[in-house]
């Protein structure tokens, strides 16, 4: 199958001595092995014990998706949580070194017949992810596997931030759009064959839906089930995160989107897969802020 070149938000790259850093970086984390979760776990105990609205948010929400915590506990999950995050954001970077026909011993692949069939049924999808995990080790795993993936991308912090982030993800053959054109964009991405990853959980901005979610009513976006309904193509959870030394990319089936299905019952069908994800491993969920509506 020939691969067409991902396209850009039109943002400029980082400097040059910024991205050989980045290269630098990379294979230096790549040379630690599993000992880069070392400092990425320093990292994110530090992030935790600087953030005390952010950690007490995250134990709450831990809380309340598993009630019988105790807040000794919960405040634990939490920390673990902070821990997880950085040790996705530390293999952001050392994914970027890594050539795609050497990726795959890094992770293995489940579902992938689920998203086969809706490129050859419908000739695209919508992926939806939540705050779970590692949605850039998901994107780079998904092209791996003969996925092309797009997604949207809001600024990241300052402009340098937002540059070195799309830079990298466009490295990672993935399709950056900028929010301000998401939609037209993820239509015709669809349109071209490609599957749409949207964040469904914790939206930024954009339209969204109040459905039951980790124990709670919760906004999750519309994205995902507006693009399935006028694109005509299915919406199938995602997620990714690190078990035994790999990652798993999991690709769930479809959720049924039937005529007349408004947004809410859509996101609610996928509110309840990504649901079951997160109770099964709730330390790869990064809930940091408020997030229940009741």
């Amino acid at each position: 199958m020939t691969r067409e070149r991902p396209r850009g938000t039109g943002l400029e790259p980082p400097p040059v001595s910024l991205r050989a850093g980045l290269w630098i970086a990379s294979h230096a984390l790549r040379a630690l092995g599993p000992g880069r979760y070392a400092l990425a776990d320093l990292i994110g105990t530090c992030i935790y014990w600087g953030s005390p609205s952010g950690r007490r948010n995250c134990a709450a929400n831990h809380r309340r998706l598993d009630p019988s915590l105790s807040r000794r506990a919960a405040r634990k999950r939490a920390l673990t949580s902070y821990r997880n995050y950085s040790r996705t954001s530390v293999d952001f970077v050392w994914q970027l070194a890594i050539p795609e026909h050497a990726f795959h011993r890094h992770f293995r692949a489940y579902g992938l017949l689920n998203a086969w069939r809706a490129l050859e049924e419908h000739g695209g999808g919508v992926f939806a992810l939540s705050h779970f995990g590692s949605w850039d080790v998901a994107a780079s795993a998904g092209y791996a596997s003969g996925l092309r993936v797009t997604t949207v991308m809001a600024p990241v912090g300052t402009d340098l931030v937002t540059r070195i982030a799309a830079w990298a993800r466009r490295h990672q053959e993935l399709e950056v759009l900028a929010s301000s054109n998401a939609a037209r964009g993820l239509f015709r991405a669809v349109r071209r064959g490609r599957f749409a990853a949207i964040l469904s959980d914790l939206p930024d901005r954009g339209d969204t839906v109040v459905v039951d979610f980790c124990g709670g009513r919760m906004a999750l976006s519309t994205a995902p089930a507006w693009l399935g309904r006028v694109a005509g193509v299915p919406v199938l959870p995602v997620h990714c995160r690190r078990y035994k030394g790999l990652y798993r990319l999991v690709v769930h089936p479809a959720v049924t989107i039937e005529p007349g299905d408004t947004d809410a019952v859509i996101m609610q069908r996928v509110a309840s897969v990504l649901e079951a994800t997160i109770r099964r491993a709730p330390e790869w969920w990064y809930p940091f802020r408020r997030i229940y509506e009741d």
